[in-house]
């Protein structure tokens, strides 16, 4: 290893993707950047995906194969968590996750370790991504319209105003690894992490503003609570008391997160008494007052409403 061409640990989660991860590695092997090493994390799939991985493991040394240990929860979470573990062992250096359906553009690595390895004060980089919908054989390639810069990366996160995937940043291995994915969480673990990360470190981070991967668009994304899966909806409300107890916990809230929370446990989520705690955080923090009139209200009309709706529907 060269100190100008660093290794980069790709960390590729699959489970029962025979039909689609030839795709995902010839796009590995295409990087301009050669100085990569894939670690494939298996969730112990039954289709053929051993098998075609196997005929990478020989054409190529810088795969290898591992299938998940059963300490780590079924499930992505616990794959990617296991897949950290492996490169904490191998000390590595910059982590890059994705996933067996998903494809990497030739200059990926190589235009995300740029900023990496001239500012050492940003932990990782970001990209724009597209998607790829319809069916395999009948698909089309979407080109959103990304802003990935932010004055404050946790509230954009946490609002939707930034969409950042697991696939999306090339992080530095000393930093990511403080932390891991919520196994708990069946939808949207990744979310919740990018949240946390943005409040700690709201920015700390660069963007290549280039479409750097092709993203297969997949109906999990609970950011804006308007899922009718009720595991989905189960969990929504569940990550947004994780994330709100994190920012109380840790005094990170912003006036962004106050208001978001307040309206979420006012209307979408209703929760009086957190958003009680909220006025609270509001003064601890030292919010301006106009953030606390505005919870208060909300509070306020929200028992009005209530004890309206419970005489309408009275027996």
């Amino acid at each position: 290893m060269t100190s100008d061409k660093p290794k980069i640990t790709i960390l590729l989660a699959t489970f029962n993707r025979a039909h689609l991860i030839r795709e995902t590695l010839d796009s590995i092997m295409a990087q301009t950047y050669t100085n990569w090493e894939c670690l494939i994390v298996d969730d112990h799939s039954i289709d053929e995906t051993e098998e075609v991985i196997g005929v990478y493991l020989e054409k190529d040394n810088r795969f290898e194969y591992y299938k998940k240990k059963d300490k780590y929860k079924r499930g992505l979470s616990g794959t990617r968590n296991y897949g950290l573990d492996l490169a904490a062992e191998r000390n590595a250096e910059f982590i890059q996750f994705f996933d067996d359906d998903d494809i990497m553009h030739p200059e990926k690595l190589e235009l995300q370790i740029k900023p990496l390895l001239n500012n050492v004060k940003i932990n990782f980089t970001v990209c724009k991504f597209q998607k790829i919908v319809g069916n395999k054989g009948e698909e089309r390639i979407i080109n959103p319209k990304l802003n990935m810069h932010s004055a404050h990366l946790g509230d954009s996160v946490l609002t939707g105003d930034i969409r950042i995937n697991s696939l999306c940043p090339l992080f530095r291995m000393n930093f990511i690894n403080n932390f891991r994915f919520d196994e708990t969480l069946k939808y949207a673990e990744e979310w919740e992490l990018f949240v946390r990360l943005g409040y700690l470190f709201p920015d700390s981070y660069s963007v290549v503003n280039k479409y750097l991967f092709k993203y297969r668009k997949h109906y999990d994304s609970l950011t804006m609570g308007d899922d009718k899966n009720y595991d989905k909806i189960k969990t929504s409300a569940i990550i947004r008391i994780k994330i709100f107890n994190f920012l109380n916990s840790n005094n990170l809230h912003t006036k962004r997160s106050i208001i978001f929370f307040g309206k979420n446990f006012l209307i979408s989520q209703p929760r009086p008494d957190l958003v009680k705690a909220l006025l609270k955080q509001s003064k601890k923090q030292k919010f301006n007052p106009f953030v606390f009139f505005r919870l208060r209200i909300g509070l306020f009309l929200h028992k009005v409403y209530s004890l309206l709706i419970a005489k309408l529907f009275q027996l």
